[in-house]
């Protein structure tokens, strides 16, 4: 008679190793939607901040800036609108560049062309409002968009959440 074995055999293990491969497999594509979703949002975030920054900047130096996109990108630009240095400023103006979450890109409203030069999205003016009312949608390629609603008036911005919901 033989004794327990003290270990374990190529079969169990090959076996082991299939079970959690197919876990993994199935799991990938949820996990992957989760995050999709905390892009979106963290794209839509970041855009929100960077527009409150304008709108300050422009408020306290007294003259307008501008945000800028690349369509079809994440590409994004915030610098005064003329160019030019403030005359009672201390400092450079504001100039930023930067891009949205990975894979997060900027959706215009019916087209899907990508771009290579930055368009002017908004317009802040020295009095806290915007030049005109303004809708931004931020999307990925299978994935519901999500986007920003600026009233020119009033400079508040608010989260659309759906795009059903941006045209009631």
């Amino acid at each position: 008679m033989r004794g327990p074995r003290s270990g374990y055999t190529l079969f169990e293990l090959i076996l082991v190793f299939a079970v959690i491969l197919a876990a993994a497999a199935l799991s990938i594509p949820v996990v992957d939607s989760m995050l999709t979703d905390g892009r979106l949002k963290a794209s839509r975030d970041l855009v929100r901040a960077r527009w409150a920054d304008i709108r300050g900047t422009a408020m306290k130096e007294g003259r307008p800036y501008k945000f800028s996109t690349i369509p079809g990108t994440g590409k994004f630009k915030i610098e005064p609108e003329d160019g030019a240095p403030a005359d009672d400023s201390e400092g450079p103006p504001l100039i930023v560049t930067g891009e949205l979450e990975e894979k997060v890109l900027f959706a215009n409203a019916g087209s899907n062309e990508v771009g290579t030069d930055y368009q002017t999205v908004v317009v802040y003016l020295p009095d806290g409002t915007a030049r005109q009312d303004v809708r931004m949608m931020f999307g990925l390629q299978g994935a519901e968009s999500i986007g920003l609603q600026l009233r020119a008036l009033t400079g508040a911005v608010s989260n659309i959440d759906s795009p059903v919901q941006g045209n009631q």
